[in-house]
């Protein structure tokens, strides 16, 4: 009953998934700075230019990050050499995951770290910009069992940091729509 619960409250806190013909864009992403796995600090300049697919996630997740860390090295692999497809995953822990312990997470997962960076921050900043700029929801505190609440979502952004669609990363039959989608996006002119 408690999955159904929170698979229920993840589904309402985003919007429905879009078939890659809706690409209207939904929204901007807002200016951030976050510091990446490497120690380094990341704007959202660093991504114009790039199409994006973020996540939230956190490295001691003991439920769906896993799975969702999974599905996003899969896109890498499904695009491979396409350098203006970016991979950003935002942790939603920042307190425990600071730089040390993503580039930890990512070298034990053996997650290849061209092309998508790892990211930690203030809480208060990575709150915001789930919950504003990509609609998200976003927890407040761990429960007993080691979740913390938040969404299963990829978020597609374009070149120009728009918002252009939802896929659960959890769910494999969207991923063709979602590689549609992808593709549509680079080949957008940029600018």
């Amino acid at each position: 009953m408690r999955r159904f619960l929170l698979s229920a409250l993840l589904a309402a806190a985003a919007p429905a998934c879009q078939p890659a013909e809706d690409l209207d864009p939904i929204g901007a992403v807002a200016d951030f700075e976050l510091t990446d796995q490497d120690g380094q600090p990341f704007t959202r300049a660093d991504l114009d230019g790039a199409v994006w697919v973020v996540d939230f996630f956190f490295t001691r997740c003991p439920s769906i990050c896993p799975h969702m860390t999974q599905a996003m090295k899969e896109i890498g692999e499904r695009f491979p050499g396409e350098a203006e497809l970016k991979r950003i995953s935002i942790t939603i822990d920042p307190g425990f995951d600071q730089p040390a312990a993503l580039k930890a997470y990512a070298d034990r997962l053996e997650l290849p770290q061209q092309g998508w960076r790892f990211l930690t921050g203030a809480r208060e900043d990575i709150a915001e910009l789930s919950l504003e700029s990509f609609k998200l929801a976003f927890g407040d505190e761990m429960d007993a069992e080691g979740n913390i609440l938040h969404s299963s979502r990829f978020v597609l952004v374009d070149r120009r940091g728009l918002v252009r669609g939802y896929y659960d990363g959890l769910d494999e039959s969207l991923r063709p729509r979602m590689d549609r989608a992808i593709r549509t996006l680079l080949d957008e002119p940029a600018g």
